[in-house]
């Protein structure tokens, strides 16, 4: 009896152990299986900045490949076997997939990516540290139906509203946009149905229809958004179609320059009827949202590039353009009639000025001959400078001696190149490597800056009250500059970026 008791016990003993033993050694098996993993599971990334994602338990054998499924949200800028960088390229989502073949068995490990935009950089506002020195500090910016959209994207909006308080349309202000690559044509019946003045003693059976998609919007923004806005321009060479200058709005034969007259009568009254109706309609009142116009632009410059320009119609006229002068004739009798030519100036607006100040001056002087008031009552400099063209002086005489001239100076399109090649007969005027720094536009943006705001401070107020009335920057960054290459403006990338220069500019302003 004892003897039987003896050898159950022993064999429950050995069942125990045999239990025991099949629950310890499938645990050993799994620990020596370590599956790979991914150190986050989920990721966070501003914009244009970088993290890392980790691979581990892969082991030494494994192969290991990473894509992502959004390309255009995010970059993996560096694809290794224990980890993979990734750069955030725009906001959105996107899923970085680490395929891990180990032996038989192949592993996909998943890590989501949030890309957030750039916070935006916390800096000084140029329209308050200038208010002072000039009532309007603009930029060129566009509305559009193509990229960039900067009216029309909050985030630049609100960077445009925190910096300036006035803006100049980079394009679609323009004879090309509002007239059209093409011609489309009414009859002038049709044209006085829609409200379109028509110039006594027009001869011709149809007008061009006009477009003011663009312009609408972007007034439309400046309105609800207490902005300003420089309109640019009426009379140009460039940017305007040729067949505007043909017989029938489409040959190959010039007009008249009779019939051309009654044309740029035509066009500058009705564009600027528009726009100071558009006023009306939207503030109550016109010349509320246009401050400025440009009605000529850089004539002493003209071209013709190939095309069909005024020049086609009316010759080389040299020092004394009629068609130059009739534009600001009827401009400034469609300012007369609206009863704003008292707040409202038109410009006559160029580049390289500080090279050519008389020639400006003569021009300028000639437009007015004669005339009951200064129909031409500013200047607009085109300021497209490089830190070696031209000098601070230079820049600094030629400001001088517009201001003690009489007229109303703005700095229209100013911006600051580096690496720019603009000297001797081989002068490409495009990027070149000079090996000039941001430290260099730094120092020439400080000094010139300086020396526009000791010009305004210093003017016999008796001769010129109003002196610079406005300083527009030609856009918002370098990378939507037109001369992004040679990096012209005080934010680099984006509009979250302010470079060295950006700060030089605002120490400028203690001068005054």
């Amino acid at each position: 009896m004892c003897q039987m008791k003896l050898v159950k016990k022993i064999t429950t003993h050995v069942v125990i152990l045999g239990l025991c033993l099949a629950t310890i050694t499938p645990f050993t098996t799994e620990a020596k299986a370590k599956k790979p993993k991914l150190s986050q599971k989920t990721v966070t990334i501003t914009k244009g900045k970088t993290k890392k994602i980790k691979l581990s338990q892969a082991g030494k054998k494994a192969k290991v490949t990473w894509k992502t499924n959004k390309k255009k949200i995010v970059k993996l800028s560096k694809k290794k076997k224990t980890y993979c960088k990734v750069k955030g390229l725009k906001k959105g989502t996107a899923t970085v997939t680490c395929k891990v073949k180990k032996g038989k068995k192949t592993y996909k490990l998943k890590c989501k990516v949030k890309v957030e935009k750039k916070k935006a950089a916390d800096t000084p506002s140029m329209v308050s540290t200038y208010k002072n020195i000039v009532p309007y500090l603009g930029a060129a910016v566009n509305y559009g139906s193509s990229a960039p959209r900067e009216l029309r994207d909050d985030e630049t909006l609100s960077f445009i509203k925190k910096h300036y308080n006035s803006f100049t349309l980079e394009n679609e202000m323009k004879p090309d946009n509002i007239l059209g690559s093409s011609a489309k044509t009414l009859t002038v019946d049709q044209a006085k149905s829609k409200g379109y003045y028509i110039p006594e003693g027009y001869s011709e059976s149809t007008v061009p229809q006009l477009n003011f998609t663009e312009v609408d919007g972007a007034m439309e923004v400046a309105a609800k958004n207490g902005l300003k806005m420089r309109a640019h321009t009426l009379v140009w060479h460039s940017q305007t179609p040729g067949w505007f200058f043909t017989q029938n709005y489409g040959g190959s034969t010039v007009v008249s320059k009779e019939v051309m007259d009654a044309r740029l009568d035509f066009y500058v009254h009705n564009v600027m009827a528009h726009v100071m109706d558009k006023e009306k309609s939207l503030t109550g009142s016109a010349g509320s949202i246009v401050y400025a116009w440009d009605v000529v632009n850089e004539y002493l410059h003209r071209s013709s590039f190939g095309n069909k320009v005024w020049d086609s119609v009316y010759g080389n006229q040299g020092g004394s353009p009629s068609y130059v002068k009739k534009a600001f004739e009827v401009a400034y009798g469609m300012l007369k009639s609206y009863n704003v030519q008292d707040k409202v100036t038109l410009f006559y607006n160029d580049y390289n000025t500080y090279f050519g100040v008389q020639e400006t001056l003569d021009l300028v002087n000639f437009i007015n001959k004669d005339e009951e008031a200064k129909i031409c009552g500013g200047i607009g400099m085109q300021s497209h400078v490089d830190v070696k063209v031209p000098t601070v002086k230079e820049y600094g005489d030629a400001l001088e001696k517009f201001l003690a001239a009489g007229y109303e100076i703005q700095i229209t399109e100013l911006d600051f190149t580096i690496n720019f090649d603009t000297e001797g007969a081989m002068a490409t005027y495009s990027y070149r490597d000079e090996g000039e720094t941001s430290a260099d536009q730094e120092k020439f943006v400080k000094n010139l800056m300086e020396t526009i705001i000791t010009k305004q401070k210093n003017r016999d107020k008796t001769v010129n009250p109003k002196g610079i009335t406005s300083i527009t920057l030609w856009g918002l960054c370098d990378s939507t500059s037109w001369r992004a290459a040679c990096e012209p403006l005080l934010f680099a990338e984006d509009i979250n970026s302010p470079k060295p220069s950006f700060y030089a500019f605002i120490e400028a302003a203690k001068v005054w």
